[in-house]
């Protein structure tokens, strides 16, 4: 793991990250505590519940007038499930365009409804959509540092549904601090009802804070906004809190996530030597010991880095290809050997195993999948039926493998993969 440092190697390779101007930049920021740090309440829900009601309110003195809310509107677009997109179809294309007027917007954290509960982050708004006026309410639960108890959220649901007509519309949002890559593996939303639409901490950074900050703002909102982003980005490793182990981080910014990648690419040697002498320091605490070999394990060259040959009728198609082209593989044999039909491709369309579908056209593509590259969009389409173009889900784990393997042999008699 360390590579035999010597001391003098690692002597040298301190000198040398001390003197690293990213290192220096990095210092500065988490070495020096951001305003909710210093009020002890960076990871207390309550505070942030009041700082998004008073960042999406049109009328706060952050005068970014109606800038959030329109951005907080794509966020929930974008992560929105197929069921809801059917359900409030127009009001999303509205929301897409932005062909659409605020006629009133009023936020309100930790609303109380009587025999309901306290809703974290109520806001009602007044839209006035191609001459029609829709009133609709955004019910937000907030989750930092604890999971969903007393069936919040069903519970929220089971009122407001009632209320629910045409013009009268409800949206339930989850916001969690887990990572956008966790957030878009979820097959379904980590809260007891499966209505609300899950977003996180991250995609309120990358979606509004971080545009907001480009805007014509004070100083003053400039500073808000900047110290909440750092109270973010700062790491905790509190012991757990009601049986939920906090997120070590909850959001970063592109600043900050560049810098930290680059940091790690000079500094590997000598960030792997820190921590396996942790790993294995009989004075550390086992927890933390435990938890940092996992993690050096997981980067070890003994992790898992088999390849799959892919057959069908005994005859090898292609060997020796990645995990992640595994979805790409199988598509190629299908279509070799005109195996792909109007119901084939359907399923294909259609099948999650991987939590996303496993072909799509470029035009279906939502942000995120083009941004975490789960499709290979800069390329020439890998599916070409009927004069349609498709291109193939990636970024297959090991988690998906075993599943994947099992649902596409028990169709397609005859196909065949083998480990590597």
């Amino acid at each position: 793991m360390t590579d035999n440092l010597t001391i003098g190697q690692i002597r040298d390779e301190i000198i040398k990250f001390k003197n690293d101007p990213e290192f220096q930049q990095l210092e500065n920021f988490y070495y020096s505590k951001s305003f909710p740090e210093i009020l002890g309440v960076s990871r207390r829900e309550v505070s942030h519940s009041a700082f998004l009601a008073w960042l999406l309110n049109s009328s706060e003195s952050h005068n970014l007038g109606e800038f959030p809310m329109k951005k907080f509107l794509d966020i929930i677009l974008k992560f929105s499930n197929d069921k809801s997109e059917q359900t409030h179809g127009d009001l999303y294309n509205a929301f897409a365009t932005e062909d659409y007027l605020f006629e009133r917007i009023s936020v309100k954290p930790e609303y109380d409804i009587k025999k309901v509960g306290r809703i974290d982050i109520y806001a009602e708004l007044t839209l006035l959509i191609a001459g029609e006026r829709k009133q609709i309410i955004l019910v937000i639960e907030n989750k930092v540092k604890s999971k969903e108890n007393n069936d919040q959220t069903n519970n929220y649901y089971n009122h407001f549904r009632k209320l629910e007509t045409k013009d009268d519309i409800v949206i339930y949002i989850y916001l969690t601090s887990i990572s956008t890559l966790e957030l878009i593996e979820l097959q379904e939303p980590e809260c007891g009802c499966k209505k609300f639409i899950q977003i996180n901490y991250q995609s309120v950074v990358d979606y509004l804070i971080e545009p907001a900050l480009k805007q014509n703002i004070s100083t003053r909102t400039e500073n808000i906004l900047t110290e909440y982003l750092k109270s973010l980005s700062q790491p905790s490793i509190d012991d757990e809190i009601d049986g939920h182990k906090k997120e070590l981080i909850m959001a970063l910014g592109t600043e900050e996530r560049k810098l930290l990648s680059n940091f790690w690419n000079k500094n590997q040697k000598l960030i792997l030597a820190a921590l396996y002498a942790i790993s294995s320091d009989p004075d550390q605490e086992e927890e933390t010991r435990d938890n940092i070999k996992e993690a050096l394990d997981n980067l070890s060259s003994g992790k898992d880095r088999s390849t799959f040959n892919i057959k069908y009728n005994g005859m090898v198609f292609h060997r020796d290809f990645k995990k992640s082209d595994i979805g790409l593989q199988t598509v190629r044999l299908l279509h070799h050997h005109g195996l792909i039909d109007d119901n084939t491709l359907a399923y294909l369309k259609e099948d999650k195993t991987c939590t996303f579908p496993l072909l799509k056209k470029s035009e279906d593509f939502k942000e995120y999948e083009i941004k975490y590259r789960k499709y290979r969009t800069n390329e020439q389409p890998e599916l070409v039926y009927n004069g349609e173009e498709y291109y193939v889900a990636r970024n297959w784990g090991i988690n998906h493998i075993e599943k994947f393997i099992s649902k596409f042999t028990q169709r397609f008699p005859g196909l065949e993969y083998e480990s590597n």
